[in-house]
């Protein structure tokens, strides 16, 4: 099976919108679409009672064409998760120059150059110097609970990839198809870039990963 693994964010930002995701979709033109959505949300996004970017262009290219969506993520974390980690990036935003110069660049980038961005070295590039940025500007105010938070989103993040990941692979096993989509927040695309490779290396059912192939004409 083909997998074309599409970075894209939840929200629309200029360029990074859903008619521009119909038109990768349309390109692509998926049997299966895997999204970023635990699966006790899954009946949320697909009715609409809750929605983000890519479940909007998900149903509506369900509306043209047969297609099945498969919801790959983890639970979602409690409350408190978040809360934390808004603090960590709020502390950072008002002690880091570094971080707030590159959160500005990732911005204008999405708006600007959407898709193409998105799915792009140079995307994976500001996202690996936004993570050294959090943690050098943690690590110079020494405290230990912000490193603590730090490390456990880090360390939630590298579950929820190495789980969606499975989830795909599981389903290729008992649902062979020709032609998915995985759906996925870009600052995840280097990290599932990394684990494919992995997974091939120890024998994993066979998928095409397709990283890149579906940009031609994208603006």
């Amino acid at each position: 099976m083909r997998v074309s693994v599409v970075g894209t964010v939840h929200e629309e930002q200029g360029l990074a919108n859903v008619s521009q995701l119909q038109v990768i979709l349309e390109r692509i033109r998926p049997e299966v679409i895997f999204l970023e959505i635990p699966p006790a949300a899954f009946d949320d996004f697909c009715d609409g009672t809750r929605s983000n970017l890519e479940s909007n262009a998900a149903r509506r290219y369900r509306e043209i064409h047969d297609v099945v969506l498969v919801p790959v993520d983890l639970p979602t974390p409690d409350e408190e998760f978040f809360r934390n980690f808004r603090c960590l990036r709020e502390r950072v935003r008002n002690t880091s120059a570094d971080y707030r110069r590159l959160i500005s660049w990732d911005n204008h980038y999405i708006s600007d150059y959407g898709f193409a961005y998105l799915n792009s070295e140079r995307c994976s590039e500001v996202w690996s110097e936004i993570y050294a940025a959090m943690r050098a500007a943690i690590e110079e105010r020494d405290d230990h609970e912000l490193i603590e938070i730090f490390d456990s989103w880090k360390h939630t993040n590298e579950l929820r990839d190495r789980a969606m990941l499975k989830n795909i692979y599981d389903y290729c096993v008992l649902n062979p198809s020709e032609n998915g989509v995985f759906l996925v927040g870009a600052a995840h695309r280097q990290s599932i870039i990394n684990k494919s490779r992995e997974g091939h290396r120890v024998g994993s059912p066979g998928i095409e990963w397709d990283f890149s192939g579906f940009l031609d004409g994208v603006k």
